[in-house]
């Protein structure tokens, strides 16, 4: 591929770097030492909707997605949040410098980078006065290395596309790590009080982490007598997605981004489903209320179709080579 990469590759830079101001803000704001806490967005639902202090193990062999597309998309994921990560870094270096106050970078050269934490020491900073150069050029080639690793992952992903394309979804991932049952077509089965189900259920153990099926932000959280604890995503094909029974939401928060197979929360029984722990899951293509069957495309992404291409593609990819990037860190 050419060094400006494919099409996924310049719309997924572009998605990462619009987050970069907001991250690299929330990153400010720790380094000064302010202390902020960012928390699942909603009212306080602990009453009725707290998980079970030990959760029951069901009867169930463990049923997997495609191990193909997991291998693709938590490859991606991984790259995406590292970048994520130096580029807010790279940004909160740059604000700095800017304002000349090198302060938070002499000495020991504390700075997050790459995952790490922060006030995690540079090792390979030395001279006092070259600590914002010397880690204004680890970062860039990291983040250098990280977009070539973002490349060769999009060169090999294109079976997966076409899979999701005829769903305008790109990257997708299952939304249940491990099942305990085969799932099926239940869309408009009878349910209590009249209604008709507006979704599929799929049954899992209860804790069994749940991921976003692409890439986009979390609309809200929230919780009732029927969904009991949910989570509301919005992907960046439009599609709007509702996750309900969560035994927990994860720590995220209204408007962030998440990318595809990133954990939204795990699997459980609040609301209407005690005792029989699953995810209830609907689809709206359109972003708004008007729910469709989400079977197929949840069929697609746990079959093993053309994913198994994916996988054999990805075999041959390595991992980034540290030999040709002597100042990248790993995290």
């Amino acid at each position: 591929m050419g060094a400006s990469g494919g099409p996924a590759t310049r719309s997924l830079r572009s998605s990462v770097r619009s987050a970069t101001g907001l991250v690299g803000a929330v990153l400010l704001v720790l380094l000064v030492a302010l202390p902020t806490t960012v928390g699942a967005v909603g009212a306080d639902l602990s009453p009725i909707l707290a998980p079970r202090a030990a959760a029951p193990t069901l009867p169930g062999a463990p049923f997997f997605p495609s191990a193909a597309r997991e291998t693709v998309v938590m490859e991606r994921l991984n790259v995406l949040t590292r970048l994520d990560e130096t580029l807010a870094a790279q940004a909160v270096l740059t604000e700095r410098v800017k304002a000349g106050d090198a302060h938070g970078f002499r000495g020991e050269g504390r700075i997050a980078l790459g995952g790490a934490a922060l006030g995690a020491p540079v090792e390979t900073v030395t001279a006092q006065n070259d600590v914002p150069q010397s880690t204004a050029r680890i970062l860039e080639s990291q983040i250098a290395a990280l977009e070539r690793r973002a490349e060769k992952i999009d060169a090999v992903s294109e079976p997966l596309l076409a899979e999701t394309q005829p769903y305008n979804i790109g990257i997708a991932a299952f939304p249940v790590a491990e099942l305990r049952k085969p799932f099926f077509n239940d869309w408009g089965r009878p349910r209590s009080g009249g209604r008709r189900h507006k979704g599929n259920d799929m049954l899992a153990q209860i804790g069994v982490p749940l991921r976003a099926i692409e890439d986009g932000y979390v609309e809200r959280t929230t919780g009732g007598s029927l969904g009991g604890l949910s989570v509301y995503l919005i992907g960046d094909s439009g599609s709007r997605y509702y996750y309900a029974h969560l035994d927990e939401v994860a720590d995220v928060f209204e408007g962030q981004r998440v990318y595809a197979g990133q954990i939204v929360g795990t699997n459980g029984d609040s609301g209407n489903a005690r005792g029989a722990p699953h995810l209830h899951m609907q689809w709206s293509p359109t972003g708004e209320s008007n729910w469709e069957n989400p079977f197929f495309l949840l069929d697609t992404l746990f079959g093993e179709g053309a994913a198994a291409e994916a996988l054999e593609a990805v075999d041959e990819v390595p991992s980034i080579d540290r030999t040709d990037d002597p100042f990248f860190l790993d995290g």
